[in-house]
């Protein structure tokens, strides 16, 4: 009595043939779909970058501009005040030369 694998009917060959065959393609389409896959994911998320990337510029020459608008509005404030000392010491002046000089309250606002 012989008994082996390779005492096996050509039927069975056919079918053990057949089988290895639609597992190689199997194999094969499954391969190439996770090529096909991985292809796209890889440009969504080069698309995904470029995106970011231009959102961070984005973001960064707004904080620029931000940072020159309060530098504008810290140097405008600067030259606001330098007007209102400007005009206190024109009315000063005036004052002094009209003889109206600046007095204390005679009586303070309020408890200390």
């Amino acid at each position: 009595m012989r008994s082996g694998l390779f005492e096996l009917k050509s039927d069975t060959w056919a079918i053990i043939g057949a089988g290895a065959t639609m597992a190689a393609i199997m194999m094969t389409v499954m391969l190439a779909l996770n090529a096909a896959t991985n292809a796209r994911i890889s440009e969504h998320v080069d698309r995904l970058d470029a995106r970011i990337s231009e959102q961070g510029e984005r973001i960064d020459a707004q904080g620029a501009r931000i940072d020159m608008l309060y530098d504008t509005m810290r140097n405008e404030h600067a030259l606001i005040l330098e007007s209102l000392a400007g005009i206190a010491q024109r009315v000063s002046y005036i004052e002094g030369h009209l003889g109206i000089g600046r007095t204390a309250a005679p009586d303070p606002a309020g408890p200390p």
